[in-house]
């Protein structure tokens, strides 16, 4: 979908000096990160809060009836909502989250779960956004392929009210969750149909987590399998080829200022520059054509290194994939060319996966991490998994 541009190089900056707070330290007692949260999206309907305690995760909250902008309604027929409900973040606390749901009018009975990689830190990047207020241009364009299949497709905003980028334990709650309210959700007529998810790179974190956590979380989902591609599924991988490297140099920053703003403390590793850029960085989306300009390794922001902090470590184990098993399928796929995710992370995951019994295959294929995105082996496979194939 598309990306708000950057507006300035210093800005791209100040996203890099936030994301030093991915590694942490211990937080002071009277530290105040409100400064650090995303701002709202100026649409009242995307920015309501909502008194969620005392109800069961996945239960409506609001709907309303939205018209998706071109291309994607030109290239498609299909009616589309969007939905609010309860979910349930990584700390336990009750919170509220968005769903997009688009049905074709020519709909197969099967339902996918497209966790698209939103890959930013700002609420106007989310899906439920960018669908209803921009030229949304999907790359690679699966929910395209989806409804022209006859699938109906939910988009969920799965990083929570702070924007939890590359934090995998967030995540997988509101996926899920995203899932329960649009089969609960009269209006789509969904209730009972058949499952399934598929997500790329940023999106492959959402996917792999939620597959983990189905089991124990949301075991009443009919869920078939799910494919996952260019998954970074153990962050501590991407130091050596993402940190102070552009152009995914950017991306390595907003994921973990996107990491450090749920876990407590992460924050308190900047320095003074880092504080005052940081706030200013906080609403950034991801946009290819800057993905180059800050090129900061993170030991040159903190107060100290970031990579010695013992939060860090905890930081890696807590969103490392694989401490769950999944009992549905899981097709992984990785390029062998992929210099930004090392295929050595899907590839422990299938081993750790398949050695507590899962159902796990994984293609190696011979591109990079962004031609990998277009490679048609997933939806094959769902294509299968659903009965279509």
């Amino acid at each position: 979908m598309s990306r708000s541009p950057w507006r300035s190089i210093s800005v791209a900056i100040a996203l890099a000096l936030t994301v030093i707070a991915a590694s942490t330290l211990v937080a002071t007692a009277d530290a105040d990160y409100t400064g650090f949260d995303p701002d709202p999206t100026g649409d009242a309907y995307l920015d309501q809060h909502f008194s969620t305690d005392g109800l069961a995760n996945g239960a409506i909250l609001s709907s309303r009836s939205v018209r998706i902008l071109p291309p994607l309604a030109v290239t498609s027929d299909f009616d589309a909502w969007q939905v609010w409900f309860k979910s349930t973040a990584a700390d336990g606390k009750s919170i509220a989250a968005i769903t997009t749901i688009m049905k074709p009018k020519t709909w197969n009975g099967r339902v996918v779960g497209n966790n698209y990689a939103i890959d930013s830190i700002g609420l106007q990047c989310n899906p439920s956004y960018q669908l209803t207020h921009s030229l949304s241009i999907e790359a690679p364009d699966i929910t395209r392929q989806l409804l022209g299949q006859g699938y109906a497709v939910v988009i969920t905003d799965y990083q929570g009210p702070k924007m939890a980028y590359a934090h995998g334990p967030t995540q997988a709650r509101e996926v899920l969750d995203g899932i329960r309210a649009a089969l609960q959700f009269p209006a789509a007529g969904l209730a009972g149909s058949p499952l399934a998810m598929i997500g790329y790179s940023g999106g492959a974190i959402a996917t792999v987590w939620a597959a983990q956590l189905q089991p124990t979380y949301a075991p009443e989902l009919r869920m078939l399998g799910a494919a996952a591609g260019g998954t970074p599924a153990d962050l501590s991988l991407l130091r050596k080829t993402m940190d102070g490297r552009p152009p995914a140099s950017v991306l390595y920053l907003m994921a973990a200022l996107g990491v450090a703003r749920v876990t407590p403390g992460a924050l308190d590793l900047l320095n003074e520059t880092g504080v005052r850029t940081a706030r200013e960085g906080k609403n950034l989306c991801s946009d290819a054509a800057v993905l180059g300009v800050a090129p900061v390794p993170l030991r040159s922001l903190t107060k100290v290194d970031p990579y010695q902090a013992e939060v860090t470590q905890r930081i890696y184990r807590e969103t490392k994939a694989g401490g769950l098993t999944p009992t549905m399928p899981i097709y992984l796929w990785h390029g062998v060319f992929d210099v930004w995710v090392p295929a050595a992370g899907a590839q422990a995951l299938q081993q750790q996966w398949q050695s507590a019994g899962a159902e796990v295959s994984l293609s190696l294929l011979p591109c990079d991490h962004i031609t990998c995105a277009f490679t048609p082996g997933a939806i094959d496979r769902i294509d299968q998994w659903m009965g279509i194939a």
